[in-house]
């Protein structure tokens, strides 16, 4: 028996009695079913109610198995996940997923916005097209969805940088603590972005350089959460269809 939890799959599910038995020894937890017979869906319901239950394996797919996993309520289930090498995943919460889509519906690209969460620009395109409507990708250069730009010192630094150069953020040229107006000596303005959260790389507040280095000398922004990798399903299991 392993020490970690596993992720279960179920297919042909009946009442679940092989369900039980693959928790049991896998010390797993089934996040989704697939049964059409309805005694044994009220059955599953019954015993499973945190788990997906899908009706018909003819219509199960890749996308409504992500889903499933989307909307699943088990603990340590992610909310969304990437397929990389050798089957593993990227976990982005539901937060994350919501951040996402709002950076998008704000002007910025796929390829920041992937790029600062740490998933491939495919990934994020897939995430962000089932939950917005996606702009024209008639673009060149570093305005197209799947630029593959440099790697980000600052991953939300970075992304304000850019944000700035598309016009999604606009420097009122005012510092917002101390009203605040001027440039140095080689032009560029002392208004600068500030964040008080790091996983929030659009949300920034405006600060010249002088009260930006006070708040950092008392106050630590929030740091950004790295994504946890895990698998998607570790065991599948089933009964006869």
């Amino acid at each position: 028996m392993t020490t970690n939890q596993l992720t279960i799959g179920s297919l042909f599910s009946g009442i679940g009695g092989l369900d039980v038995a693959a928790e049991r020894a896998f010390n797993g937890r089934v996040a989704w079913h697939c049964e059409i017979e309805p005694h044994a869906r009220k059955v599953l319901q019954a015993r499973w109610p945190d788990a997906t239950l899908h009706d018909d394996v003819r219509t199960l797919t890749k996308d409504s198995v992500l889903d499933s996993l989307a909307n699943t309520s088990i603990p340590g289930v992610w909310m969304e996940a990437e397929m990389g090498r050798g089957g593993w995943f990227k976990k982005l919460d539901e937060q994350k997923v919501a951040e996402a889509v709002r950076m998008y519906e704000r002007g910025m690209s796929c390829a920041p916005i992937a790029e600062f969460f740490g998933v491939s620009r495919a990934a994020m395109h897939s995430l962000l097209s089932r939950r917005t409507t996606m702009r024209p990708q008639r673009r060149s250069g570093k305005d197209n969805h799947f630029y593959r730009g440099s790697e980000a010192h600052d991953p939300a630094q970075n992304l304000a940088e850019k944000a700035i150069q598309r016009g999604v953020l606009v420097n009122p040229q005012v510092c917002e603590e101390c009203g605040a107006s001027y440039r140095f000596k080689d032009g560029r303005t002392a208004i600068q972005a500030h964040h008080d959260d790091y996983n929030k790389p659009l949300d920034v507040r405006w600060l010249c350089q002088k009260c930006h280095h006070e708040w950092h000398k008392h106050n630590t922004a929030i740091a950004k959460e790295v994504p946890a990798e895990a698998p998607q399903i570790d065991v599948i299991c089933g009964g006869f269809p």
